[in-house]
């Protein structure tokens, strides 16, 4: 449907069948905590019921703002988010876990009142390249001698390259053996129109759905990484997993992104990242070339970058900050609990 983009995957959780199931899960298991991904869907539904009848508090981590690209679905989705899941859902919640603080500022926004606590997602530092894969990769999309910017993530109207390709052919006047490889399954086909009016077809690669195993070989073969998201003003904008996980394998990687996304002066605009802004091609141009003639400063971003998510995005870091969400939520649901047995 386009008002959930094209997405394939989705699909109806909250029956019958489901809740028992959940219900067995916590009988076995008798969980202290539950945590719930995502407020959009009607497994929230599903959770807010078990936290009422287990007694067990709940948080909900937002992994994205509720918004499209087509102002009528808008007319649709806005009411539902600020007015039906914030009354079955959010309501019910101990604390709103935003991944990011454009995150939280939507969430305050959108759900005042609610205890909103900002812990960043956990990026696996991807493993050495498989020398086979890469070069099977090389040969299959033909990257001999190329010089490449891969860019990740599924192709629909949030990401949907456009620009990148739009300034393709000034690229190739200077560096005429430069590929975009754009990694990621189709759900809109304009960003291939584009190219042929434009005439670069040859340049742009659509490699479809990759399995994740082979991710660290593409970023082998790539001179840059660069991931533009459209779904609101750069400065609301975050990095997405494929732009973190680019950083954690030491890439160059360019976005289009709120340079206070973790906090003011976290990301280094030239020094660990690549900001870049779609609505100024000619200086966005002009970066590219910089950075594809200089590999040297690119791989000084790169090593910068994978310094990054090791120190603000590990695992390690990022699960003791969960834990310590966990450790709060529970202390005010059992003091609140204490508090209602002495009322």
């Amino acid at each position: 449907m386009g008002i959930a983009l094209n997405f394939p995957w989705l699909s109806y959780t909250f029956t019958p069948g489901n809740l028992r199931r959940i219900d067995d899960l916590f009988r076995k298991h008798r969980p202290d905590v539950l945590h719930l991904h995502n407020h959009m869907f009607d497994l929230a539904f599903s959770a807010v019921r078990m936290k009422r009848r287990w007694k067990v508090p709940l948080l909900v981590t937002i992994h994205t703002m509720i918004r499209h690209v087509k102002p009528l679905y808008n007319l649709l989705l806005y009411p539902a988010d600020r007015g039906l899941l914030r009354h079955t859902v959010i309501k019910w919640t101990d604390a709103v876990i935003c991944p990011d603080h454009n995150i939280k500022v939507y969430v305050e926004d959108a759900f005042p009142g609610c205890n909103a606590q900002v812990c960043p997602y956990g990026v696996d530092i991807p493993p050495a390249a498989d020398p086979a894969q890469v070069e099977a990769l090389r040969r299959k999309h033909n990257l001999a001698g190329k010089r490449v910017i891969l860019s990740l993530g599924h192709v629909h109207e949030f990401r949907h390259r456009r620009e990148l390709i739009g300034i393709l052919p000034d690229i190739l006047k200077v560096f005429g053996n430069v590929v975009v490889l754009i990694v990621g399954a189709e759900t809109i086909d304009s960003s291939r129109k584009l190219a042929r009016t434009l005439g670069v077809s040859d340049a742009v690669i659509f490699a479809g759905h990759a399995p994740h195993e082979l991710i660290p070989a593409y970023f082998a073969l790539a001179d840059l990484e660069m991931h533009l998201f459209y779904q609101d003003a750069i400065e609301r904008t975050s990095l997405g997993i494929a732009s973190m996980e680019a950083m954690g394998a030491g890439k160059a990687v360019l976005v289009a992104a709120n340079p206070n996304t973790y906090g003011p002066g976290a990301l280094r605009n030239g020094e660990n990242i690549v900001f870049v802004d779609p609505a100024k091609p000619q200086e966005m141009t002009r970066t590219i070339l910089e950075l594809l003639g200089n590999p040297d400063r690119c791989r000084q971003i790169g090593a910068a970058a994978r310094r990054f998510v090791l120190d603000h995005l590990s695992w390690e870091v990022v699960s003791s900050q969960a834990v310590e969400l966990y450790r709060a939520a529970l202390r005010g649901h059992n003091n609140a609990s204490l508090g209602r047995g002495m009322g």
